[in-house]
């Protein structure tokens, strides 16, 4: 199952409506040029390793935000299974990152002096502000997207023909899984659980910060895309 049959199998859910929501902004994503070459095995070494630099900073707070979804869940298995989120965030998708430093010549110096992109330190703060200062089921809806997203496209590319000797193939191969897939799954049935014991004006604030973290997901890859760094 992919993750727009998903969307689909949600019909009338709350998920379903926010992934409705976001249509407009998941074609740009799957326009994004960073994408289509990542999948293709053109993407320029330097914007990869951009891109990954800042992943593995973004994934340190993440990992802080999931921490905190953890603190908030309503009952002992979902506080553990954040804590396992949050755990694998910094091991089993940072393992990936080793590799691919490795790969592309980037050294842990390297990693230690990186600085957030403008796009990623406005994703990753608005995401802690959003996990400490809400409650449980806004703070879910706005990591949501980063599951969720990141599955739909790893499916997307997964399904497209595999082009022999493609350097980013372990990316693919890692959101393309079918763990990643069920981690994912697991994430929207609990956001839906939350939906439904949340007052209007939570499920309000539910849709508006998933639909923010969406366009933040946008952001970044884009940011990537064009190396960007601070203006001034």
């Amino acid at each position: 199952m992919d993750a727009s049959t998903q969307s689909t199998e949600l019909t009338g859910s709350f998920t379903a409506a926010a992934w409705d929501r976001i249509a407009p902004i998941m074609a740009e994503i799957e326009a994004l040029p960073l994408l289509q070459r990542l999948s293709d095995g053109t993407l320029p070494p330097e914007v990869f390793r951009h891109y990954i630099l800042q992943d593995a900073l973004y994934l340190k707070h993440y990992a802080r935000c999931l921490a905190i979804v953890a603190a908030k869940a309503p009952d002992n298995a979902q506080v553990l299974r954040f804590l396992g989120s949050a755990q694998k965030a910094i091991t089993v998708e940072q393992g990936l990152h080793a590799g691919f430093l490795t790969q592309f010549g980037i050294t842990s110096a390297d990693v230690t002096s990186a600085e957030p992109s403008p796009a990623g330190f406005a994703y990753t703060n608005f995401l802690l502000a959003t996990a400490y200062h809400n409650s449980y089921a806004v703070a879910l809806s706005s990591i949501l997207p980063c599951f969720w997203i990141y599955w739909h496209v790893g499916e997307a590319i997964k399904n497209r023909p595999v082009i022999e000797g493609n350097a980013f193939q372990a990316w693919i191969n890692t959101y393309g899984d079918p763990q990643f897939a069920a981690g994912a799954r697991e994430v929207i049935a609990l956001t839906d659980i939350a939906a439904r014991a949340a007052s209007p004006v939570e499920r309000a604030q539910m849709t508006d910060v998933f639909v923010r973290a969406s366009q933040y997901e946008w952001m970044f890859w884009d940011s990537a895309w064009r190396l960007e760094t601070w203006p001034v």
